[in-house]
């Protein structure tokens, strides 16, 4: 188990971890036609063998992950334990005042919340949104709120509810990214940030340290949505690292979702069958053997034709569809594809919890050297939330 007097020991083993097996994780499971560990046989041979059920239950458990490849690679994997859990009894409120709010999302919120007293400081909400969070803050234990947020619509609605409610709550509109966002942070507030995405919480963190804040809370999110190429590490310890994270790399510790529905996953096979099927049909329009990235898609393309998809990928690429093409040729070959990409991603993901973990520590010992006496733990059930991670702050006495 993670705690306070191991995280450094903790980083440095997920650090060499990750670099000696940077072949394993560091790819990109879609630009592969086969499975590429060629050197290693029983792998491929291992992975060609799972059936769609033993996938699906590899997939629900990072241990099984790693406890799976670990004989396949002949490297110790499983060095890590789920974080320790913490609850506190959540704040009962009326019905109207959570309305509008989905179920697991009010979960979050108000598990998240549970965990941040007792405490009666100023708190500035980050990226706060309608400031759901703050408005259950101030309600709950009376705390003056500031909810910082860059859309006005958003601040509006948030005002609108702050008012309907009678709680302390004001909203300033701003750019986090702002050096000016700095100063609305004093010694003595609260920080606070659910699912604040990327770099939007790096930067809270590093304001935080700068202003001396007493207290910070946070749950990260999204960390490859950041505004360089590559991952800028916080701490002194992950910026000794050699390893270099790009957004693809940080992408993967994003990548387990909560249990999907039959229906989603349909649509998830044929998004990446038809994604793949069209992938061979680039290469032979453009006469090149590369990868061609495409964007996202409104889930009701999937409910046409793969020449319907074709269609749509062609003209965003800026491609001539050759309407005399068999596509039924690049559609079946595209499901083949699909079984592959399932497989190789089966060996990706058994590194994503390490890598977000390895994410995760690298803030919170920046906090640490900052002079913060700092907590890791989870606020909630994986089944609430994948992002279920909290790092807690205390400004250490100077």
């Amino acid at each position: 188990m993670v705690n306070k007097h191991s995280w450094s020991v903790s980083f440095d083993e997920i650090d060499s971890l990750l670099t000696k097996t940077r072949q394993y994780w560091q790819i990109l499971p879609f630009e592969h036609l086969d499975i590429p560990w060629v050197s290693a046989p029983q792998l491929r041979n291992t992975l060609l063998s799972l059936t769609d059920d033993k996938l699906d239950e590899l997939e629900r458990s990072d241990k099984k992950l790693r406890q799976f490849l670990e004989p396949l690679i002949s490297t110790k994997l499983d060095i890590i334990d789920d974080l320790p859990l913490k609850t506190a009894p959540v704040c009962n409120v009326p019905s109207h005042f959570k309305a509008g709010i989905k179920g697991r999302k009010w979960s979050q919120i108000s598990s998240f919340e549970a965990l941040l007293f007792p405490n009666s400081q100023p708190i500035l909400e980050w990226c706060a949104g309608k400031g759901h969070l703050g408005r259950l803050i101030s309600f709950h234990c009376g705390n003056k709120i500031t909810s910082l947020e860059w859309q006005s619509s958003l601040c509006q609605q948030g005002k609108a509810l702050a008012e309907k409610h009678k709680v302390d709550q004001t909203f300033t509109e701003a750019d986090a990214f702002d050096i000016d966002a700095a100063k609305l942070l004093n010694e003595s507030h609260h920080a606070v940030a659910l699912h604040a995405c990327g770099e939007l919480h790096s930067v809270l963190l590093k304001h935080s340290a700068q202003q001396r804040v007493s207290r910070l809370s946070i749950a990260p999110c999204c960390y490859h949505l950041i505004r360089n190429s590559h991952y800028q590490p916080l701490s002194s310890r992950a910026q000794r690292s050699a390893i270099r994270l790009s957004r693809q790399d940080l992408s993967l510790s994003m990548q387990q979702t909560v249990v999907a529905g039959a229906r989603e996953k349909k649509h998830r096979v044929i998004e990446v069958a038809w994604r793949l099927g069209f992938d061979l049909l680039q290469r032979e329009i453009r006469q090149k053997d590369e990868y061609l990235p495409l964007p996202s898609i409104k889930q009701s393309l999937l409910s046409g034709t793969f020449k319907d998809f074709c269609r749509w990928a062609c003209e965003t690429k800026s491609l001539t569809l050759d309407e005399g093409l068999l596509l039924s040729d690049f559609e079946i070959k595209g499901y083949q594809r699909q079984r592959i990409v399932v497989r190789i991603e089966i060996v990706t993901h058994t590194f994503r919890q390490l890598l977000e973990r390895w994410l995760l520590l690298d803030r919170v010992i920046f906090m640490q050297e900052q002079g913060y006496d700092v907590s890791l733990f989870n606020f909630c059930e994986k089944a609430i939330t994948p992002r279920n991670a909290m790092i807690q702050a205390i400004k250490k006495p100077t």
